[in-house]
């Protein structure tokens, strides 16, 4: 009778596990390369110019990975919705990082901008800190220097600047205009048309006019590669022609 109830009470744990593993789904998303689709889930654009990067996303969150060398990986996030209990410097830990480290202090970059950094003693596997489009988080496994930290931030600052002198446009037509009359987009590439080569390989209208524009957000990392590859492979042919007999001109 006693192993039967011990059996009993053991089942009904077990369905308690159950229920609360169904009752909190995976809140992030994958999105591969696609900084747009992650921008959709979180809310907010973050265009970091870095390379051979994933993306996943959750609301209110976006997550950018990449390599920084051959042997360092890092992990960049962005948050305009954090949670938790901010520092005396605003900054609010949102790495997702819980080890313990050694050493947990701020830093002061030359600019005096301030992070919030753990790890070891000038090797820092975790930095965050804070600013009016959001709160940050760099964490890298292998650790990271201060002058790393300092290359991150003016990533940051890089992508956080604005593109236009007033309110970023949110149309074609708007980006058409601010080139057109006040000659503030400078493009990344040089013609407008759309080449059939590209519209078979998956580049969309949408992200090669804006590429074309000057705002590259709206493509994938491998559709902004074609387009250079388009582009660059039109300057050593014929500036015209697409690559395949078919001239953007027409």
């Amino acid at each position: 009778m006693m192993k039967k109830a011990v059996f009993i009470v053991f089942l009904g744990m077990a369905g308690l596990s159950a229920i609360s593993a169904q009752a909190m789904p995976n809140p992030w998303i994958e999105c591969e390369d696609n900084i747009s689709r992650g921008a959709q889930k979180a809310g907010f654009n973050f265009p970091l110019r870095v390379e051979n990067y994933t993306v996943r996303a959750m609301e209110g969150m976006l997550e950018l990975r990449f390599p920084l060398d051959e042997k360092r990986k890092v992990i960049m996030r962005k948050s305009t919705t954090a949670e938790g209990e901010a520092d005396e410097n605003g900054i609010i830990d949102i790495s997702g990082d819980y080890n313990q480290y050694p050493v947990n202090k701020t830093v002061t970059l030359e600019n005096g901008v301030k992070f919030s950094v753990r790890g070891d003693e000038d090797n820092y596997k975790v930095a965050n800190f804070a600013a009016e489009s959001g709160y940050y988080s760099i964490v890298c496994g292998e650790g990271l220097t201060l002058q790393n930290i300092e290359y991150f931030y003016k990533l940051l600052e890089e992508a956080e600047a604005p593109r236009f002198n007033e309110e970023e446009p949110k149309t074609l037509e708007q980006l058409q205009d601010a080139r057109r009359v006040d000659d503030i987009v400078e493009p990344v590439f040089t013609q407008d048309c759309f080449p059939k080569t590209l519209q078979k390989k998956g580049v969309t209208a949408e992200c090669f006019e804006r590429a074309n524009l000057g705002d590259d957000t709206f493509c994938s990392a491998s559709q902004i590669k074609m387009i250079r590859d388009y582009y660059k492979k039109g300057q050593e042919n014929d500036p015209l022609n697409d690559g395949s007999g078919n001239f953007c001109a027409e």
